[in-house]
């Protein structure tokens, strides 16, 4: 483990251009899958039987679920950049401790170190 308290103002700069770009194609995916859903219920016509009807229904739940889901994605993106602006980013909330770039790198909006989040896990 390092000593280091903080990550340098270049290593947060690099971290801020991964978040971005996440945020970025993110909303990509989301405008994506609207347009493939608005484009299927346009070209829908002529009388619709039951079966089919519930098979669109749970793939419109699907596609609201994941948007929840990829809202809340971006939702914590941004709460990282906040975090970066404010000097506390990669900052383990529990334990204080510098998270690992590598769990940063894969997890951007991590707020817990990786010890911190598996005791956390078993906890629950």
């Amino acid at each position: 483990m390092t000593d280091k308290k903080k990550y340098t103002k270049k290593e947060l700069e690099s971290f801020r251009k991964l978040i971005i770009e996440q945020i970025h194609e993110t909303k990509e995916i989301i405008d994506h899958n609207l347009a493939n859903n608005s484009e299927s219920i346009v070209s829908q016509t002529g009388e619709t039987h039951t079966e089919e009807m519930g098979t669109e229904h749970q793939a419109r739940e699907l596609d609201f679920y994941m948007a929840q889901r990829e809202g809340k994605f971006i939702t914590n993106l941004e709460n990282a950049l906040i975090r970066i602006e404010k000097g506390s980013y990669g900052i383990c909330r529990s334990c204080g401790c510098l998270i690992d770039k590598k769990r940063l790198k894969i997890v951007p909006h991590a707020t817990l170190c990786y010890d911190c989040k598996s005791s956390k896990d078993r906890k629950d």
